[in-house]
């Protein structure tokens, strides 16, 4: 590995002893395999990971993999890909949860993979497993493997294609143009996955950032290679077969999907997701943990504004304009979620390891940051046990056990975090290596990793609308009819195999399609309901708590109900016309 330059100052990247190599894989490792594993029966969280299932199980199930239908509903707010990726996944291993999940799962593990790629051929061995490091065991990248939703996937394609654009720009200026070619390629594909898993944002993301990054670093003339017609008609090849047939399919797709779930959702706050300014800021800096008191180390891989370091470092340069654009761009939306934010965790990741490497090789001991890393360590440890043992949630969710483990490995990080800053204050000064972060900030925060995951499957029975469906499938009869009013609860379409025709259904995802389904018998009237209600078959009903009222009042005619279970926050009650 040749030299390389950091805030003008040039050093190499030091091969790892193998003691440390080992440790550091053997960390990695762990901490893949908990983004993958899944301990036991997870049920789905509300909403989205029942959508996310339900529509590949329908596309399944009718063979139509081009329209996506929810509950028998037209639902274009998404492109297929990732519906194509679920039910792939189902076909497989059966449509169970893990198997909904595996996609998902997937994405995260080529986060970490992508990171490490890209980061050991630049930056060396030490630096790419820290980058890994930090985005397999960050808490976001974590919580988010788990669920069966969209922004994981699109994740792994928007950084792919970050660092695709990084390694051409790098093997354009080198003249290696068979290396700059196969990375325009990746570039390309990775694109076009974004663009088929979220739309637009698949190329405004990588895009604008090109585009900033050209302007400052005045190679503006790059941008036309970056049209070259083989990846070029890569690209149109995976992106037009299907946006073609569904436009042709559906004229009012097109005002939908590209105008309205675009434009109106990003200019317009009424899905109802408007936030502060600073809100994916708050979202970076906690979904960061444990690395978040190492943040500020992305400062020291950042170039100088001298032209020439700034051209001799353009991968450097543009992730950190990539990540910077990715946080402004949803910053000015008026739709932000968390996950939204998730797409410049490898980005940030390399660059906070190879601050943290700049730092180690300059002599740093990181004293501030570690005294701050054991605060939190020590904060959350505190926070978990009030939570777990003095609300007494442990025992309610019956996780004791894992609270009792997750709160001694944070304990524990405190520890080892704190005792030697406080003893380093009286010694000489000496850096903090790679393998001493792994040890005092990954190793423990795995351990708390560890025992939420085997907590979740617990706790995901009692929080989810799971007890009502358990006893929806074990009271369902095959003659009876299964209806909804006042909301639609996306878990009981799945997990019976069932659509469930709606009534009163108020404000909803669904309106774009309630049209088309009243004709199907989807979406019934008050009259038709109640017909249904007092008809000749069984019928199973999950109301809204606010629709109780409507059985036995006399203006809609309905008969009180039998009320056979309510979900866990009371929100939804499993009732029947007849026992």
């Amino acid at each position: 590995m040749g030299p390389y330059l950091t805030s003008g100052t040039r050093f190499r990247a030091e091969p790892l002893p193998v003691a440390s190599r080992v440790l550091l894989w053997a960390l990695l490792a762990i901490a893949v395999t908990f983004l993958l594993v899944e301990t036991g029966h997870t049920p789905f969280f509300e909403p989205d990971e029942s959508r996310y299932a339900e529509i590949p199980r329908e596309m399944l199930a009718t063979g139509d993999l081009v329209a996506p239908h929810l509950n028998g509903y037209r639902y274009y707010e998404k492109p297929p890909l990732h519906y194509w990726a679920v039910a792939a996944s189902m076909s497989l291993f059966g449509e169970e949860e893990w198997a909904a999940r595996l996609p998902v799962k997937l994405s995260a593990a080529g986060m970490v993979l992508v990171t490490v790629l890209f980061a050991r051929r630049r930056f060396g061995e030490r630096v790419a497993l820290l980058a890994g490091l930090i985005v397999a065991t960050s808490f976001l990248v974590v919580a988010l493997a788990r669920l069966n939703i969209i922004d994981t996937p699109l994740s792994l394609a928007v950084s792919t294609a970050a660092f695709a654009f990084a390694s051409f720009q790098e093997h354009e200026r080198s003249g290696d143009r068979g290396r700059a070619r196969a990375a325009l390629y990746v570039l390309h594909f990775s694109c076009a996955a974004a663009v088929m898993l979220k739309g637009l944002v698949g190329l405004v993301l990588p895009g604008g950032a090109i585009l900033v990054w050209a302007l400052l670093s005045r190679r503006i003339s790059i941008v036309p290679r970056l049209f070259s017609p083989g990846p070029l008609i890569l690209f149109l090849a995976l992106v037009l077969p299907w946006h073609l047939a569904i436009a042709r399919r559906d004229g009012e797709w097109f005002d939908f999907y590209v105008v309205g779930e675009h434009f109106r959702r990003y200019f317009e706050s009424g899905h109802r997701r408007d936030g502060s300014p600073l809100f994916f800021l708050w979202a970076l800096l906690g979904g960061l943990l444990p690395w978040t008191p190492y943040l500020g180390r992305l400062a020291g891989a950042f170039p100088s504004i001298r032209r020439g370091e700034w051209r001799e470092r353009g991968g450097e340069a543009y992730l950190q304009v990539f990540w910077i654009l990715v946080v402004a761009f949803f910053s000015v939306s008026q739709s932000k979620l968390i996950p939204y934010i998730l797409p410049v965790w490898p980005a940030v990741a390399v660059l906070v390891a190879l601050g943290l490497e700049r730092a180690r090789q300059l002599g740093s001991p990181l004293r501030a940051e570690r005294w701050v890393s054991g605060l939190a360590f020590g904060l959350l440890a505190g926070v978990v046990a009030a939570y777990a043992f003095g609300a007494g949630m442990a025992a309610r969710y019956g996780v004791v056990p894992e609270a009792i483990v997750a709160t001694s490995f944070l304990g524990l990080g405190a520890l080892l975090n704190l005792l030697p800053a406080r003893r380093d204050t009286r010694s000489p000064r000496r850096p903090v290596s790679t393998e001493r972060l792994a040890l005092t900030v990954a190793a423990p925060w795995i351990g708390f990793v560890a025992a939420l995951v085997f907590a979740l499957p617990s706790v995901a029975r009692s929080v989810t609308p799971w007890p009502l469906v358990a006893v929806l499938k074990r009271e369902l009869r095959p003659d009876d009819l299964l209806l909804q009013r006042g909301h639609y609860l996306q878990a009981p379409a799945f997990y019976t195999r069932r659509l469930t025709p709606i009534a009163d259904l108020e404000w909803s995802e669904l309106d774009f399609g309630r049209a088309e389904a009243g004709r199907r018998g989807l979406y019934l009237s008050d009259e038709e309901f109640a017909r249904k209600w007092h008809g000749p078959a069984r019928v199973l009903c999950v109301v809204h708590f606010g629709h109780l009222r409507d059985f036995g009042n006399p203006a809609l005619g309905l008969s009180l109900p039998h009320v056979l279970a309510k979900s866990p926050n009371g929100k939804f009650f499993l009732v029947a016309n007849r026992p």
